[in-house]
């Protein structure tokens, strides 16, 4: 039953086509950003190409939805968010900075021009349903993030707005109050943009570039994203004891993280620590019911432990959930064959194996 606990974190060695014939597709993306008076130049260039680039990849996220059925792939949509995400790659950036009449600041617009190849679209197919699963968790995370810190800065400008229109920002007491916020969100800001890098790399299997990429976000502020993300790549490393270490300070930032526990419990699984990985799982699924991973290496614990029925449900459970997830297949499979039901067994080893099930 071994085999069946490489569960949420791991990914395997992927054999991708051929990208001879590729074809690369060009988007030009752009966007403003207005700058006051307490903001550096250098942030607002960043926080206006990030708009610009989010501007490119809706246009190739459009490109890529037609074609993935003119193939007739079966892409959701937050797949494909997920896909532009990873590959969409910025090749130029030319910044138009203007003074504004009104206020004391600056216009940035941002133009990037960035490519995708057509055969990286092929190349998610190739990519382990689990892998799939955990990339489109992440990629939610961080644009749930990215939505928190345009919400934070706009209300910041708004309070800076009120505060100079009643002629409360004239003391030095004040406005040294208001730059220290501006700095904060600031530095919250290229933390994040160090974690969207990383994303991308663990994307794209490069997971030392990505755990370096996790250490500077964290050296810039230590969040339970930035740890849990460096424990998931150090997971597909194998390296599960700094997956622990890593989750378990996600868990002290964030003690209703359910990724954090997820990917812990999985570490602990992989190190045969069965008690503490079905905790960690259990508390995962407290924090959010609907994550299918859980669910899957739950049902992964009770086959171990021949509890056929609440391993049956959690398969169940997690096929509901994510029905593209391959493992929760061959956990209710088993559970089929061991029950006598050979055609139910046979069915849903099929159904794993389309899925990219490789044991």
């Amino acid at each position: 039953m071994k085999k069946f606990l490489a569960a949420a974190i791991i990914a395997g060695n992927l054999f991708f086509m051929p990208t001879s014939h590729a074809e690369i597709k060009t988007y030009v993306g752009t966007d403003e950003y207005i700058m006051n008076e307490f903001e550096t130049i250098d942030i607002a260039k960043q926080r206006a190409k990030q708009k610009a680039e989010r501007n490119a990849q809706e246009q190739a996220g459009v490109y890529i939805s037609s074609y993935s059925e003119t193939r007739d792939l079966e892409l959701v949509s937050d797949e494909i968010i997920s896909i532009v995400c990873g590959i969409l790659s910025v090749v130029d950036v030319k910044y138009d900075v203007t003074p504004l009449d009104d206020v004391n600041g600056f216009s940035i617009r941002a133009t990037v021009k960035a490519n995708i190849e057509t055969d990286d679209v092929n190349k998610w197919l190739e990519k382990s349903s689990r892998e799939k699963s955990t990339i489109v968790l992440q990629n939610k995370e961080m644009r749930q993030a990215i939505a928190n810190q345009d919400a934070t800065i706009s209300e910041l400008k708004e309070q800076i707005k009120r505060l100079t229109a009643d002629g409360k920002l004239s003391g030095k007491r004040e406005r040294d109050k208001i730059t220290q916020e501006v700095a904060a969100n600031d530095k919250t800001f290229l933390a994040s943009q160090k974690l969207e890098e990383a994303q991308k790399n663990f994307y794209n299997h490069n997971y030392d570039e990505a755990i370096k990429l996790c250490d500077e976000s964290i050296a810039l502020e230590p969040t339970a994203r930035a740890y849990c993300g460096r424990g998931g790549a150090y997971g597909v490393l194998k390296n599960f004891e700094q997956t622990i270490e890593d989750c378990t300070q996600a868990i002290k930032l964030d003690p209703n993280y359910a990724m954090a526990y997820n990917n812990r419990g999985a570490a602990y699984m992989n190190l045969n620590n069965y008690q503490q990985a079905m905790t960690d799982i259990n508390k995962a699924i407290q924090c959010d019911s609907t994550l299918a991973l859980a669910y899957n290496n739950r049902g992964a614990l009770y086959l171990m432990a021949g509890d056929i029925n609440q391993a049956f449900r959690d398969a169940n459970k997690a096929i509901e959930l994510d029905p593209k997830l391959d493992l929760p297949y061959m956990i209710r499979g088993t559970c089929y064959q061991m029950a006598g039901n050979l055609y139910g067994a046979q069915s849903d080893f099929e159904k794993a194996k389309e899925l990219g099930y490789k044991g």
